[in-house]
């Protein structure tokens, strides 16, 4: 058996070895491409976040904006129609009050010429005494 010396196995191992390498360096190569595109892209995201994160803050500040515009619009037509509404009712009130007042001047007068005569305010109150006891 001849010894084989490390010239003899340099061959083999460049040749063993030599691909392997190669394989490492073109790997380690596109990682580093890859790593260069993923921070890009990254950078790139970061800034589209920024500024769409801008963007909705403008959004909602002026959705908010325009909400309480409605807002107030709607208050102030409420307010103003709540007005209307007492002034009508006012007006109503008025109307039932002056019939009333005509409807008792009527009866007054009915009473006055049939000498139908309301009994004393006093005597009305103990009526209604002697009916609770």
């Amino acid at each position: 058996m001849e010894a084989v010396t490390l010239l003899d196995l340099g061959p083999i191992i460049a040749a063993v070895l030599g691909p392997m390498m190669a394989f490492v360096v073109v790997s380690m190569r596109y990682q580093h491409k890859e790593s260069i595109k993923t921070r890009e892209m990254i950078s790139d995201n970061r800034s589209l976040i920024e500024q769409s994160r801008r963007e909705n803050r403008e959004l909602i500040e002026q959705s908010s904006r325009e909400n309480r515009e409605l807002i107030e619009r709607v208050d102030d037509k409420l307010i103003a129609e709540l007005a209307e509404h007492r002034q009508l009712s006012e007006r109503r009130h008025q109307e039932v009050v002056r019939s009333l007042v005509e409807a008792r001047e009527r009866l007054a007068r009915i009473e006055g010429h049939l000498r139908i005569w309301t009994p004393p305010p006093h005597e009305h109150e103990t009526d209604d005494e002697s009916k609770v006891a």
